[in-house]
């Protein structure tokens, strides 16, 4: 086993192993129950690792892809929905407000 992200939350140490799984890579969450004693003892947080030595590159690959769709999605400017006139930030999808599809 390699460790291939090590993620500030665990909702995002959560969101980059799914994204493994969905793409055929065996992985597994660690350091999930030490988020909650964060303040108590030393900072460590949740790490993704994947079960197969042989798809830590791969991994990796996915990892940095993910994180740079991430960021992309984030810096665009906040999208004004047609239905409601409601404005979402960027990376928005549906509108927050009313559900409408962007």
């Amino acid at each position: 086993m390699k460790c291939v992200y090590r993620a500030e939350s665990l909702v995002d140490a959560r969101i980059y192993a799914d994204c493994l799984r969905g793409n055929g890579v065996p992985c597994e969450i660690f350091q999930e129950n030490a988020v909650g004693a964060l303040g108590e003892l030393p900072v460590i947080g949740p790490e993704v690792w994947v079960r197969r030595d042989a798809d830590a590159d791969r991994a990796r690959r996915l990892v940095e892809m993910l994180a740079q769709s991430q960021a992309e999605n984030r810096s665009g400017p906040p999208s004004l929905c047609g239905q409601c006139g409601e404005t979402s930030p960027a990376g928005f999808e549906i509108c927050w407000q009313c559900g409408r599809s962007f």
